[in-house]
Order: structure tokens, then C-alpha cells, then sequence
């Protein structure tokens, strides 16, 4: 079947209900229907089948999809509004793309993450990426506020191992982690050894191919998927764990849609540590901290369903739990954050408002980290991985 009549199929299927716009973040933001699931379904079909030409409007109209999947998950008929958007975003990005260049960036720095993050490394320690803020790459990194740590997370060993392992479980790192934030890295190996489990990194991992797909670039996010499956194939292993849920989501589940095979032991953190009695092992030191709130990662909520989890680690940790005024998207997305800022900036703002009673906020997604924490710089945003760490090390002492 054929893009075209696989994007006309689906449209066909859709019935107008409209129970996805209520629920698409884009659309509750900006009260237009070419920015919720229903009209974007609408556009990526009718583009699909050549009704409508390629322009700068329609690309921001589907490039600024946060691909949350609350609009596939609230479909009454079981459609994939976000399949379709991607299979639109693959014909657009090769008929029109006036970030062409930008969107070349982006897939180098997808296809070589090491390489790119030594070039940035570079650029940084000689005092050069200010100089280069005008150009949109850089810019990002100025306007986020990211600092690059001396050394990325998957820099030494490979195997660390409790002297009496009990299992053996693989990470799959992802880039935000192993190159901007090796601390929360650093944290769950230390979270899975206390609970006497060997950890496995693999230096072969490469980027789960994420923002290639939302970039439009369907055919080296496969050749990602398919090199991933292979190392990841070959270790003998329990689970494979992310402490990103974009990464968990894609390594297990959309690497099935796009090859036929996924990575069926890939796992969420939380709901990992939870069913395996991490919980059990921490103690609860955060009581006298103040109000604590947790920000819900959107493939945590619409595609991995870990919602109770995070919560029960929190209480388990004496968290005084509040809930934000809302729940939302932080806006990030990836992509979204670095090519429809005014997109992300607005998403964000609105998230941070939510958040306004708290004195620190907690996530388990490292881009929510990054896309909150340039925001609220005034309160800590913490991955809930460093303060579960931080309840064994407290248990210990």
C-alpha cells in the first residue's frame, strides 16, 4: 500500500468526532483546528493524496505536531493520527523545506552523535559557541542554557556488576542522558546495582532515531532502528531500561511499525523499579522538602501508562505530593523545541504556570528536564531517578 493510500484510508476512517482536539496540547493553546489532531489527520491526508501543495503554511501545521499521542490514544476507532502525520512529514520534507539546512543538522547530529557532541565540546572550551548563536543549532543551545559536561555518560566501563548479581539488565542510554546529563546516568546504575542487578551499557548504542522520524526522515530513522535491534539482540539480558520514555516508547513500539520487530524486553524506568521492589530499598527522606510535583512525560501517559508509579515512589520517598494546577506537554519534543520555538516557548510557559505552589519539580524524562529547567530557574527540576538514588544513599548512611 501506498503512502497516499494508506493517508486517504485513514482519513476515511475518521469519523470528525473531534474527541482528540480537546486533548491535543497544540490545540488547546491555539484554538485552531489545523492545529489538532483532527485537522492535522485532515491535512496529512489530503496532502498525501496530492489535493493540496507542499507550503510553509502546511509545514508548520504538521511539523508543529508535538506527537504526544493523546490524540491516538483518545480515538474512539483506534486511529493513528500520528502515523499519518509522520508518512506526511516523510513526503514533505523531501518536496519542501525551507530549514533544509537546519533539518541536514539535525539528521548528521542524529546519525553521529559522538562525533557531533566533540565538535560542540570544541567549539565550547575555545569560547566559540556564543560567537556562532545566530545560526539556529547554536541558538538553541544558548536559549536552553545547556552546559556540556566534560565527559558523556558512556565514556569507561561497559559492565557494572553487585557482588552477588541476582539479574541482568542492558541500558538504553539516549543522547539527552549520555551526552548533556551523565549524572542521572550515573544515578540508575547506582539504583540498579543496590538492587543486585549487573548493568550492561553498550557503546555500539546509537540514537533510538526519534527526531529523524519527526524530522521526516523515515529511512535513516530505520537504518537506526534496525542497527539498535542488532546490538541490543545480541545481549542476554532481563530488560533493557531508558531513563527517557520517548526512547522506551520507540525502541519497543515503533520500531515494531516500522520494521516488524521491536525491542520486546525494552522497558519504563519506573515501572521497572517498582515491580522489581526498588521501592522496598529507599528511604523516605524528602518530608520537610515542601510541596513536591511531578510533571507526567506525554509517552509516559499515552504510550508506556506509567502514571501510578511515579507517584507511589514519591510517597515512598516522604514526598509531600501535590498536584499541578494541569497536566500538559512541556512542549519540548525534540525537534519542536529547536525548529517551532514559539510552539515550545508557549507549551512551556504554560507548564511552568502549572507549577507555580511547587518547590521542586519532578519528571522522568530527561527533556522534560532540560525544556522545564530553562524556565524554572528559581526551583530545582529534578529526573526522579537522582532523588530515588539520593532516598537508597540516605538509607545506607
Amino acid at each position: 500500500m501506498t503512502e497516499e493510500t494508506s493517508g486517504k484510508k485513514t482519513a476515511d476512517l475518521c469519523v470528525r468526532c473531534g474527541h482528540c482536539n480537546p486533548v491535543c496540547p497544540t490545540y488547546i493553546e491555539f484554538a485552531n483546528e489545523g492545529m489538532g489532531g483532527r485537522g492535522r489527520l485532515e491535512l496529512a491526508a489530503r496532502f498525501l493524496a496530492g489535493e493540496i501543495v507542499p507550503s510553509e503554511r502546511l509545514e508548520r501545521l504538521l511539523f508543529s505536531c508535538l506527537m504526544c499521542g493523546a490524540c491516538d490514544r483518545s480515538c474512539p476507532r483506534g486511529i493513528s493520527v500520528t502515523g499519518a502525520i509522520y508518512e506526511a512529514r516523510r513526503k514533505l520534507a523531501f518536496s519542501w523545506s525551507k530549514s533544509r539546512p537546519y533539518s541536514s543538522s539535525i539528521k548528521y547530529a542524529c546519525s553521529h552523535p559522538a562525533a557531533s557532541y566533540g565538535v560542540l565540546y570544541f567549539l565550547d572550551q575555545a569560547g566559540l559557541l556564543p560567537f556562532l548563536s545566530g545560526f539556529r543549532p547554536f541558538r538553541a543551545i544558548k536559549e536552553l542554557g545547556l552546559r556540556l559536561p566534560e565527559e558523556r555518560f558512556k565514556h569507561n566501563m561497559s559492565v557494572f556488576r553487585p557482588p552477588e548479581p541476582r539479574g541482568r539488565v542492558a541500558l538504553f542510554t539516549g543522547c539527552t542522558v549520555d551526552f548533556l546529563y551523565p549524572r542521572m546516568g550515573v544515578a540508575l546504575i547506582e539504583v540498579l546495582n543496590s538492587m543486585n542487578l549487573e548493568v550492561v551499557l553498550s557503546k555500539k548504542e546509537i540514537c533510538c532515531g526519534a527526531p529523524l522520524l519527526n524530522m521526516g526522515f523515515r529511512y535513516e530513522a530505520e537504518r537506526l532502528a534496525e542497527k539498535n535491534l542488532n546490538i541490543f539482540g545480541k545481549l542476554q539480558v532481563d530488560a533493557v531500561i531508558s531513563l527517557c520514555p520517548t526512547c522506551a516508547h520507540f525502541i519497543k513500539d515503533v520500531y515494531h511499525e516500522l520494521l516488524g520487530e521491536g525491542i520486546a524486553n525494552a522497558t519504563d524506568v519506573l515501572k521497572f523499579i517498582f515491580d522489581s521492589g526498588g521501592a522496598n530499598d529507599i528511604r523516605p527522606y524528602l518530608a520537610d522538602y515542601g510541596n513536591i510535583m511531578f510533571h507526567d512525560p506525554c509517552h509516559s501517559v499515552n504510550y508506556l501508562d506509567s502514571v501510578r508509579e511515579p507517584r507511589k515512589i514519591l510517597r515512598a520517598l516522604g514526598a509531600n505530593l501535590a498536584e499541578p494546577s494541569e497536566q500538559g506537554c512541556c512542549g519540548m519534543n525534540g525537534v519542536v523545541g529547536l525548529t517551532h520555538k514559539d510552539v515550545s516557548e508557549a507549551m512551556c510557559r504554560k507548564r511552568a504556570s502549572a507549577f507555580e505552589s511547587a518547590d521542586m519539580v519532578v519528571t522522568s524524562c530527561p527533556n522534560c528536564v532540560m525544556q522545564l529547567g530553562h524556565l524554572m530557574k528559581k526551583k530545582p527540576v529534578k529526573h526522579i531517578i537522582e532523588l530515588v538514588n539520593e532516598g537508597i544513599i540516605n538509607k545506607r548512611g
